[in-house]
């Protein structure tokens, strides 16, 4: 993925097509980080073959000085990206460059950014300043405004953060999914059950994970403020695994909805379990194979609505109960 992206900046750069905003997914302490160095080397760069690394203008990218860069981040305490931060970003990207070449941005965690910070880049995005780049290095675009995410071209070097946990929840998920629709109220508690628990494996495995990252500045806070901070982090995350969670129950019901419509297998996301799909649609009229994607887009409305999970689960299984 890495080199199939960069093959596609350096012709757009040689092109002069370079598209003025980018969000680049992966890691903003690893991956990603370079790669929004080596794409910033490569418009500075003042040697013959781009980027050389060695000459000046490579020198002070990396060290993050270079006079026409400007690197904004969370704030160590409140790990958030301020409106007034993106405010001075765009400020200088609107002014006249020091070299009379590029102007870049770059925007560390940008899913740190609040929804003021957001609205802040929005009129940027939209109008940019002439021979402007702003790079979003994120390892959760999920988190972005659909907004912010629509204006930019998007490079994926790495799953990012919800992804690392795809091996706990995806292979019990599909368990699940194959055992669809319940056969009675005590099947539909079972199933409920065993969603639950997926979701507090994922949970438990984020909270190891955010606990492994505090830094020194997290560690110096009081524990009332470390709690809210934890929480608001895992919650985040959580989320993202939930909509990919929600995601996939929602394609395996779509498969369902198509072949009780009468839709051939080769037009099937699931194509490898059509045995298992076909299985399935033939317990279903078009209405009951609808009514199901109804009930767990449903389920996915409602976690958000401090409802207890088990019981927001149960009630929309027992409904996909087979009649």
């Amino acid at each position: 993925m890495h080199a199939e992206a960069w093959e596609g900046i350096k012709n757009g750069f040689e092109s002069g097509r370079l598209a003025h905003a980018y969000v680049i997914v992966g890691s903003p302490r690893g991956n990603a980080l370079h790669f929004a160095e080596s794409v910033l080397k490569l418009l500075f760069c003042e040697g013959a073959e781009k980027p050389c690394n060695e000459c000046k203008a490579c020198r002070q990218v990396e060290a993050h000085k270079h006079v026409d860069n400007l690197w904004i981040e969370p704030q160590s305490k409140s790990r958030q990206i301020l409106a007034e931060d993106v405010r001075g970003l765009i400020k200088r990207m609107s002014q006249t460059s020091f070299d009379g070449g590029w102007k870049a941005g770059v925007i560390l965690s940008a899913d740190c950014m609040n929804e003021s910070s957001e609205n802040a880049l929005l009129k940027t995005l939209e109008e940019p300043p002439p021979k402007s780049i702003l790079l979003l290095v994120t390892d959760s675009a999920q988190s972005l405004l659909p907004t912010i995410i629509s204006r930019c071209q998007k490079i994926v070097l790495s799953e990012g953060r919800a992804g690392a946990l795809d091996d706990v929840w995806r292979a019990p998920l599909m368990n699940i999914l194959h055992e669809m629709p319940p056969t009675g109220g005590l099947d539909a508690a079972r199933l409920a059950s065993r969603l639950k628990g997926i979701l507090d494996e994922v949970k438990e495995g984020i909270s190891d994970a955010v606990i492994g990252e505090l830094d020194q500045n997290d560690e110096a806070l009081d524990e009332s403020k470390l709690k809210v901070i934890l929480e608001a982090r895992i919650n985040s995350r959580l989320k993202e695994v939930q909509a990919d969670v929600f995601r996939v129950m929602l394609d395996w019901q779509r498969d369902v909805l198509m072949l009780a419509s009468g839709v051939d297998q080769d037009k099937l996301l699931f194509s490898n379990d059509w045995k298992t799909l076909t299985e399935q649609a033939k317990l279903h009229t078009q209405g009951s194979a609808l009514k199901a994607i109804q009930e767990i887009e449903g389920m996915s409305r409602r976690l958000d609505r401090n409802i207890p999970a088990l019981q927001i689960f149960d009630e929309a299984f027992r409904k996909m109960v087979r009649r």
